[in-house]
């Protein structure tokens, strides 16, 4: 075709300027290599361009039916369609073809030579043209015409056709600033693209690729399909973009990878059927190229295969349809005239045998089916539960909807032809009609077409009774029984149970795990058991598990993995019984969070499930029988060194702080103020130190104001105590013998700046005073209390916490982790009920729980044990700029009376003494009374910080209170204090009665304070 190109017919294809320079780059030898196949029709070849890179040009002409031939001519250049790449290389070939040289040729620019040296051979000037190019920069093959964030992909899959192509699917997306690639959509007019106005996005190497497609396409090859030599080109070509996918474009894109040795060996089925394959090391599909290639899909890398096969043949070979077993021999003796001097495996051929006296074994299948339900019903769909028979005849399997009458099997070398017994078949099936099966189809004839000849049931009651009890006896009359994952009756069987006790890291919890042995793995029982209660009535009895148990032997549960349990009621009902009082719908249903005071729940659950088998917490479960045989609190003998003898309610108090002390608890002693809850306390550690039992010192953390009134306690009720006070600068030289002491007093305020030294003792006891302090969980306070190491703790506090429960969380979180649950189930479960719902019963749940760890007296409850009148002196120290004032005032005032002393006599110097005791008393009360300069910097006030810190506990436990002072400036001092904290009260000055306005939460009349003067007579 190329020796009837005409002048005319190239004009007609070229533009004059792509021709003239078409000719230009013919005479300077660009074209690199050339290829004619068919007759001259196919035309490929590589063309030098202008930036040193080679074009790939794909040629095809076609003869006119009006006389004339069609030029036809793509190339990977930006141009793309008969452009003067493609001018170039068909003037190369019709010259080679007028000049019958070989088909395949390579031409190379000549260089520039003297006229009158000969030319130089034509294999070394093709050779120094190839190092000229080799020198030249290349170009970015892989780089798109325009700066396009739009990209095109690759996907490959397997074709189903014959013989095997693979199909090559083309797609676009963006790139993404952070990398990779987005969302790709398909793009079907890839291989329609006018080939001079490629896409702006297309790199060199797309162009080259589409080029190729297309000249396979035009040969006659499906527009979409890669195999053979040219298709194993155009497919690395794919993979080196890193645009080529495997099957979908969301998986990571294909690699090359090295060459893997491969065996072509025939497999055979259980019918006797076999196929070639290529048997590697790694397992890999085989790819339709030559030579052939492997495709790694987990490692999503591919490369050539290493047969010891001629490439075509192996390729060829990797297409082998199916053979069935009849044609094996044929098939065999048909390769061996093909291929007789290549060693390529032939198939096996079997022998086959004739076998009619194997009896079925009956095979049951159980499984459920969930039934499609019409959009429009909103209803959940329907769950059937079903029974397919099957007979396995020595291991050939067939189901009894199958007709047909022969079975043929392979087993080894030997092909065997099993004729069914159709008799005993049939004598199977009718025992399942015995039990009360029925085909399904009778209630959904839909299930023909793909559950035909199923069987069921009606109930699930019907369905659990033949699992516990029919199916064994079918299993022991010979049946084989097989149940799916989707079976909802399927039953396991309990081989052990045990309970799991793990303790916390503060020895204040525990959790509580109990499990059975199912297949010889630890199945967790507590969600199944805690499932069942759910399902219960919410008031469930031991009497209403007993009359449950009564009615049915067996309690069912459900395995998390959709098994049944069938759990003997003698053993269930008792554990039931436990779990009922410690069921929580808001609990963790893996695992029971107890605080230690549950131990007893221990006790009883080892009583109730005989052959629990435990596991850890000995501790606890000694501690659990003790709390279970608890006969109440024993009393305690006073300690010796008490130098007082403890009121009724107080002896009470000691027992029980002894009381939580022995069972290793903690507590709140929230006795009213002035009940002496020091003394209590200092009476308990006494008893401590007298057992011998405190080998290390106790801490006491309480607010300054009562740093005074500790140690002047201790120093009265229990001097035999070793007390330490930790206050002021001086405290840092008692760091190092804390250990030393029995009894050490610090404040909160010091907290932070001694946590170091605190956090790194270890104590006995660690009392908090005025508890109510630490009501912020968040403060730094509160975190340090938390972090210091004691053996038990305890907290003291007049504040009635009933009313603010945020406050009674944070103590017991405190005293009892655990106990109220995190701060987040606290408020769901008791906080918000009660405080913004008024729910009593969350109220009584919760005073219930915390009863035996919150002891509380009021005044009115043990007035028959008080004096008629009890006076409390509560010590005030100075402290700061206030103390550096009352020494200032003293020193000056006792020079100054010592000089009227001795100048007037004792007896006229009266008005000079009584002045300086003013001024001393002033300066303590509040040095704002003093008419001093000094006075005027000073703005610290003991006693007015101590009474607004009793104020208002003394006020929210409902009391009655006269205040009196003998300094009315002083009463306007404390009006400012109050009217800041929201305080109403009553003013009596003289005789007359100035009342303020009383704060929301009093109602008129009701006001409790009273503020009175000395001198209103």
């Amino acid at each position: 075709m190329l020796s009837t190109l005409s002048p005319q017919d190239i004009s007609r294809a070229f533009s004059g300027a792509y021709l003239e320079r078409g000719r230009a780059y013919f005479r300077d030898g660009k074209v690199i290599t050339l290829e004619i196949q068919k007759d001259g029709g196919l035309i490929a070849a590589v063309v030098a361009g202008s930036g040193g890179n080679g074009y790939r040009v794909y040629i095809r002409l076609q003869a006119q039916p009006g006389g004339g031939t069609r030029i036809e001519g793509e190339c990977s250049c930006p141009v793309g369609f008969n452009c003067k790449h493609v001018a170039a290389a068909l003037l190369h070939a019709q010259a080679v073809s007028l000049s019958a040289a070989p088909l395949r040729v390579a031409q190379m620019r000549v260089a520039t030579q003297n006229p009158a040296e000969p030319a130089l051979p034509y294999e070394i000037t093709s050779w120094l043209n190839e190092i000229e190019l080799a020198t030249r920069p290349p170009k970015d093959r892989d780089a798109p015409s325009d700066d396009v964030p739009q990209r095109l992909l690759y996907v490959l899959k397997a074709g189903n056709v014959r013989p095997p192509r693979l199909e090559v699917h083309f797609f676009t997306t963006r790139l993404l600033k952070a990398g990779g690639f987005g969302k790709a959509s398909p793009h079907y007019s890839v291989l329609n693209a006018q080939p001079n106005q490629p896409p702006r996005y297309f790199t060199g190497r797309d162009k080259e690729i589409v080029a190729g497609m297309n000249m396979l396409r035009s040969m006659g090859y499906s527009h979409q399909g890669l195999s053979g030599e040219e298709g194993a080109r155009l497919a690395a070509e794919m993979i080196a973009t890193g645009r080529c996918f495997w099957e979908t474009p969301e998986s990571a894109p294909l690699s090359l990878g090295e060459k893997r040795a491969a065996q072509p060996v025939w497999t055979m089925d259980e019918q006797g059927n076999q196929r070639l394959t290529f048997e590697m090391s790694l397992p890999a599909r085989v790819l339709p190229f030559s030579p052939p290639w492997y495709l790694d899909e987990n490692a999503r890398a591919c490369g050539e295969l290493d047969t010891g096969l001629p490439d075509r043949i192996a390729h060829a070979l990797a297409g082998a349809p199916i053979v069935p077993a009849s044609l094996a021999g044929r098939l065999g003796k048909a390769l061996a005239q093909k291929l007789p001097t290549t060693r390529a495996p032939l198939p096996q051929t079997l022998l086959e045998r004739e076998v009619n006296d194997i009896l079925p074994v009956p095979c049951l299948r159980l499984f459920s089916v969930e039934l499609p339900v019409p959009a429009y019903y909103y209803a959940p769909p329907k769950i059937l539960d079903l029974a397919q028979v099957e007979f396995d005849y020595d291991g050939a399997r067939i189901g009894n909807e199958s007709t047909v009458g022969v079975i043929t099997r392979r087993y080894g070398d030997e092909l065997r032809h099993i004729t069914r017994n159709p008799i005993v078949e049939h004598s199977h099936e009718n025992e399942l009609l015995e039990l009360g099966f029925f085909f399904a189809d009778t209630i959904n004839p839909s299930l023909i077409k793909k559950y035909k000849d199923a069987f069921t049931l009606g109930e699930d009651e019907d369905w659990i009774d033949f699992c516990l009890t029919d199916l064994p006896d079918l299993q022991a009359a010979g049946w084989r029984v097989e149940m799916d994952a989707s079976f909802r009756f399927n039953f396991a069987e309990v081989e052990d149970w045990t309970a799991t006790v793990e303790e916390g890291s503060g020895n204040d919890w525990f959790g509580l795990e109990l499990g059975i042995q199912v297949d010889g793995q630890t199945v967790n029982l507590l969600p199944v058991l805690l499932k069942m209660i759910r399902q219960f009535p919410e008031q469930l009895t031991a009497e209403a598990l007993a009359q449950m148990a009564d009615e049915n032997s067996d309690f069912i549960g459900h395995l998390p993995d959709g098994r049944l349990l069938s759990l003997p009621a003698s053993r269930v009902r008792g554990i039931l019984s436990v779990l009922v009082e410690l069921f929580d719908k808001e609990a963790n249903p893996e695992r029971l969070e107890l605080s230690l005071v549950q131990a007893a729940r221990l006790a009883e659950l080892d009583d109730a499930a005989t052959g629990l088998r435990w596991m850890g917490g000995e501790r606890l479960r000694e501690l659990g029988k003790k709390l279970r045989d608890f006969q109440g609190i024993q009393p305690v003998v006073p300690p010796l060194g008490l130098k007082t003898e403890l009121r009724g309610y107080q002896q009470e108090g000691l027992n029980w702080l002894q009381f939580l002390r022995e069972y290793e608890l903690a507590g709140i002693l929230a006795d009213d103020m002035g009940l002496g809850k020091t003394v209590q306390a200092l009476a308990h550690l006494l008893v401590e130190k007298e057992s011998g039992r405190m080998n290390r010192p106790c801490l006491v953390v309480a607010p300054t104001s009562l740093m005074f009134n500790w140690r002047r306690e201790a120093e009265r009720f229990a001097p035999a105590l070793r007390v330490l006070v930790l206050q002021g600068l001086s405290r840092k030289q008692h760091f190092e013998s804390i250990g030393d002491y029995d009894l050490v007093l610090t404040t909160y305020p010091l907290l932070p700046r001694d946590k170091e030294v605190l956090t790194g003792q270890e104590f006995h006891y660690l009392i908090l005073d005025e508890a109510h302090i630490i009501k912020n969980p968040k403060s730094q306070a509160t975190r340090i209390v938390h972090q210091i190491k004691a053996r038990h703790r305890l907290a003291l506090t007049g504040t009635p916490l009933e009313n603010h429960l945020g406050e009674l969380w944070t103590l017991f979180h405190f005293l009892l982790p655990g106990l109220l649950g995190d701060d987040k189930r606290f408020r769901k479960l008791f906080r918000t009920p009660i405080e913004k719902q008024g729910d009593s019963e969350r109220r009584g749940l919760l005073a219930r729980r915390i009863a035996p760890f919150l002891l509380r007296r009021t005044k009115a409850q043990v007035a028959k044990e008080l004096p008629p009148k009890t006076e409390i002196v509560r010590y005030c120290e100075l402290g700061g700029a206030q103390r550096d004032l009352y020494e200032a005032i003293r020193v000056a005032m006792h020079e100054k009376v010592r000089l009227e002393i001795d100048k007037k006599g004792m007896n006229r110097s009266q008005i000079v003494i009584l002045d300086a005791l003013l001024k001393l008393r002033q300066a303590c009360c509040d040095p704002r009374l003093l008419k001093l300069p000094a006075a005027k910097r000073v703005d610290q006030s003991a006693k007015l910080e101590l009474l607004m810190s009793l104020l208002p506990e003394m006020l929210e436990e409902g009391r009655r209170i006269l205040l009196f002072s003998q300094f009315t400036s002083m009463l306007a001092l404390i009006e400012l204090e109050l009217a800041k904290h929201g305080l109403a009260y009553v003013k009596l000055t003289g005789d007359t009665v100035d009342r303020a306005t009383p704060v929301s939460r009093f109602q008129d009349g009701e006001v409790p304070l009273f503020l009175i003067s000395l001198k209103a007579g």
